[in-house]
């Protein structure tokens, strides 16, 4: 279905110490503000990288993986219908696993996360594609995600509707892992 849901699959005293680390830093709720914290946040890379979840990812992509972007700061409830595909580099060619983890319950008035299983199976939007139609001046500025939205997110609306997919909540408890491709 493009995704996989690992309830309780974090341990709590991972959890706790990067939430320790994290709180001290006094950033809360803004993120680290960087894609790559876990660099130089160990009790992050200890979360990405926990045994049993690289040994899952692997399962599901069968070759080793590598961590590349946290994106702290994201506020799910702020974007709109997209694939991840077009917001990376043509290189990466969807080879790669996205993972949404719950370091608290989540309670459904917080804007859960939403995805539409099957969605995955979906002609690709690259995002070349999408730059060619964004106005010469907005194509590589870092808002150009933003600034694409009120392309992408109709042509998503669209093909839901056209499909019939159901759209599904992530109604997460503290440890629960998404994966989605």
């Amino acid at each position: 279905h493009g995704y996989l849901i690992l309830p309780k699959f974090m341990p709590d005293e991972l959890i706790d110490a990067y939430c320790r680390v994290f709180k001290a830093t006094g950033r809360v709720p803004d993120g680290w503000g960087e894609p790559q914290p876990y660099l130089h946040v160990p009790e992050m890379l200890d979360l990405c990288c926990h045994p049993p979840l690289l040994r899952k990812i692997e399962e599901l992509i069968p070759t080793p993986m590598a961590v590349n972007l946290a994106l702290t700061a994201w506020k799910s409830t702020t974007r709109t219908w997209h694939q991840d595909d077009y917001l990376n580099p043509p290189w990466m060619n969807s080879w790669y696993l996205a993972i949404w983890l719950a370091l608290d319950d989540i309670h459904p008035d917080a804007g859960p996360f939403e995805f539409v299983p099957g969605s995955h199976r979906w002609p690709l939007m690259r995002g070349e594609k999408i730059r060619a139609l964004l106005p010469p001046e907005k194509r590589d500025l870092p808002s150009w995600p933003h600034d694409a939205e009120e392309m992408v997110t109709p042509i998503f609306d669209a093909r839901i509707a056209e499909t019939g997919l159901p759209i599904r909540s992530f109604i997460a408890k503290r440890g629960d892992v998404l994966l989605w491709h």
